[in-house]
């Protein structure tokens, strides 16, 4: 237990360092900054519980937002994911449930079980934080356009790092 918990503060911190000091100063294409901080929420344990999860979503959307000047869209939509994330896992659990020993990754439930789970979430997050930001539907088409190219470019990152860093 002490382990999992200390692999989840280190990837807290990381995931948190490099949205901050590498992807939030790297516009791909001039429109997209892929949010990889998604992933800390997507990796959590399966049996964390539900008011932490929260606590966590809130935690690190303000800090996200305090570092962006962007005040509470963040946090606003990891609240969002956080609220989601245990309804989704029931809807998507396999026939045998999940293995409370494991994480949500690609290594262990394959790879189109993860890329679901991944968009589902990242889809959820992506648009919320982006009619947030534009606090108008008055542009809804290029809000809509930005999310997938956005949505695109984070799947293809979470994706990545899972095949490089996370084995069983």
């Amino acid at each position: 237990m002490g382990n999992l918990f200390q692999k989840n503060i280190l990837r807290f911190f990381t995931l948190f360092g490099l949205q901050i000091l590498i992807f939030n100063n790297i516009p791909i294409f001039g429109y997209s900054l892929p949010y990889v901080y998604v992933l800390f929420f997507i990796m959590l344990p399966f049996d964390i519980h539900k008011t932490f999860l929260l606590i966590l979503g809130f935690i690190l959307g303000i800090l996200i937002d305090f570092s962006t000047n962007s005040p509470g869209v963040h946090a606003s939509a990891t609240l969002a994911i956080a609220f989601l994330r245990p309804y989704i896992l029931a809807k998507m659990a396999p026939r045998q449930g999940y293995d409370l020993n494991s994480q949500p990754m690609l290594a262990y439930y394959g790879f189109r079980w993860f890329f679901q789970y991944a968009l589902i979430i990242v889809s959820i997050h992506h648009t919320i934080l982006f009619f947030n930001l534009s606090f108008s539907f008055d542009e809804s088409l290029f809000l809509i356009i930005r999310a997938i190219i956005n949505i695109f470019f984070t799947m293809l990152l979470i994706v990545l790092s899972q095949y490089l860093v996370y084995k069983k």
